[in-house]
């Protein structure tokens, strides 16, 4: 199921905006699961870009095929837990309504791993 994106807020001449993407990203090199706000296409060096904004305000480009655009989060994943917030606050289904599954919800946190906890 195709849900419906908002046009981004900034249009370049070498944009093209879409209408509609699958409700879940997947970022190969990143842990969490998001839902997509806005997409484009870049037509920019030798090959064609995307750029994806998403509901708690990360985005993304890429041009190597790292996302994957899913119908349903995958299991063992995680699915952004602001993403999730404001996409229901915004009127959208919630990720258990569109995957037809619970959809684990949750967050990163950043740890410090240079120096010991005597501090160096």
């Amino acid at each position: 199921m195709l849900i419906e994106l908002e046009k981004p807020k900034h249009l370049s001449t070498k944009q093209a905006p879409w209408k509609a993407c699958l409700p879940f990203v997947d970022n190969s090199r990143a842990t969490l699961i998001h839902r997509p706000r806005t997409g484009s296409t870049y037509n920019i060096h030798k090959n064609p870009h995307i750029a994806v904004s998403f509901w708690c305000g990360m985005s993304v480009t890429a041009s190597d095929g790292r996302l994957s655009f899913l119908s349903a989060p995958p299991d063992g994943k995680i699915l952004c837990k602001k993403c999730e917030a404001v996409a229901v606050k915004n009127g959208l289904p919630s990720a258990d309504e569109l995957a037809g599954k619970h959809a684990h919800k949750g967050r990163t946190i950043a740890v410090v791993t240079c120096c010991s906890k005597g501090g160096e």
